[in-house]
């Protein structure tokens, strides 16, 4: 295996915790405001390669209001485990703008705040950006099941943005008026999304999941305490799914794709567990620590998941499962636990990157230098 800057990258990993640990007050817009899962103070010491590239502001993609979209999965596959691929293109391309939305303004925040001094233009743009999909109402229109889904996933990509580039002094605030009220209009229509038929498998699985996290960034926007509060109450819901093998029992019914599942849902776990640390409660030692469970049940698979083929009788399907974005979960968890066989994924797929976590996890969590 092969590691650039490894050595280098195992030593700023173990300083960076301690560092953490010390800048505990975040830079945000109202004092006593709910807080970002990030800390911003001392970021700007963590970039040892400044972002320094030429930058032009693309076009913004066209607002999408109302949400039909297909599943990627077969109508034929009843646990949702086998791709239509024909379906899968169909949603892609449905979805471009969208997906190109939540992954330009992730590198956005991320290129912001990795700039010294800070590149104004390049948060204006990220601002610009959601400011069209404001004035558009997008994602606020009429959804189906799969459009619910996006609708929740974008939520989540676009808040982290906005927390990354608030404080910026320089920003138009009307443009941040309407982005708030925005966000905070689409993360009560998460939450409606999510609290009705409550008997479907959608509204306790890893999709419950990345809804509670969307909503409780959502909520720190715009410092929405009740919203943060049904986010908090969601979130220690979610950890009691974990069984006492580490396990989701929901997820194993995806079949072959159950391991792949495992993965995906820890990525909102592991980050709701950071949001509310930073909040002041400690997810971490809710159902008895079942996310270390969790996090230990899934790198004890990592090279063989006879475990899961035991437990569903199928041969796990590994495409698109271990890979930089599916392993940033991998980020909080070994901030809290320091597993070292966390860190050697760490150091494989350094860095570690999700536009629906904000980006580039490793710098914004763990308080690791850029190696992009």
């Amino acid at each position: 295996m092969t590691i650039k800057h490894g050595k280098q990258f195992f030593f700023i990993l173990l300083c960076s915790i301690a560092l953490t640990a010390c800048n505990s007050e975040n830079t945000i817009e109202e004092t006593g405001g709910l807080k970002p899962p990030f800390n911003l103070s001392g970021i700007y010491e963590r970039v040892e390669k400044p972002f320094t590239a030429r930058f032009e502001c693309k076009e913004t993609p066209e607002p999408i209001y109302d949400l039909f979209f297909n599943s990627m999965y077969s109508k034929a596959s009843k646990n949702s485990s086998e791709v239509d691929q024909a379906a899968y293109k169909k949603y892609l391309k449905d979805t471009e703008n969208i997906k190109t939305l939540e992954s330009k303004l992730a590198v956005m925040g991320n290129r912001y705040l990795m700039s010294w001094p800070h590149r104004i233009e390049i948060a204006q743009c990220a601002l610009g950006w959601m400011d069209d999909w404001a004035k558009a109402d997008g994602f606020m229109g009429d959804a189906n099941h799969m459009g619910e889904f996006v609708r929740k996933w974008a939520l989540a990509s676009v808040s982290l943005t906005y927390l990354q580039i608030r404080n910026e002094g320089n920003l138009d605030k009307e443009q941040k008026t309407r982005v708030k009220a925005w966000l905070n209009r689409l993360t009560d229509q998460v939450i409606d999304d999510f609290s009705k038929k409550p008997e479907i498998n959608s509204r306790n699985n890893n999709h419950m999941y990345w809804a509670v996290w969307a909503v409780a960034n959502g909520a720190v926007v715009n410092n929405n305490k009740e919203q943060f509060n049904w986010a908090m109450e969601k979130a220690k819901e979610a950890i009691d799914h974990i069984q006492d093998d580490g396990t989701l029992k929901i997820e194993l019914i995806r079949g072959k794709k159950a391991y792949n599942y495992h993965h995906y849902a820890a990525i909102p776990l592991f980050y709701l567990a950071e949001i509310a640390q930073t909040n002041g409660i400690d997810l971490y030692k809710e159902n008895n620590e079942g996310l270390q469970r969790l996090a230990k049940r899934i790198l004890l698979n990592i090279d063989d998941q006879g475990y899961f083929e035991i437990l569903t009788g199928k041969k796990q399907d590994l495409t698109r499962t271990i890979t930089h974005s599916n392993l940033s979960w991998l980020v909080p968890y070994y901030k809290k636990y320091e597993d070292s066989d966390a860190l050697k994924l760490l150091k494989l797929y350094h860095p570690v990157r999700h536009s629906r976590v904000g980006g580039n996890a490793v710098f914004l969590y763990s308080g690791l230098k850029n190696y992009d």
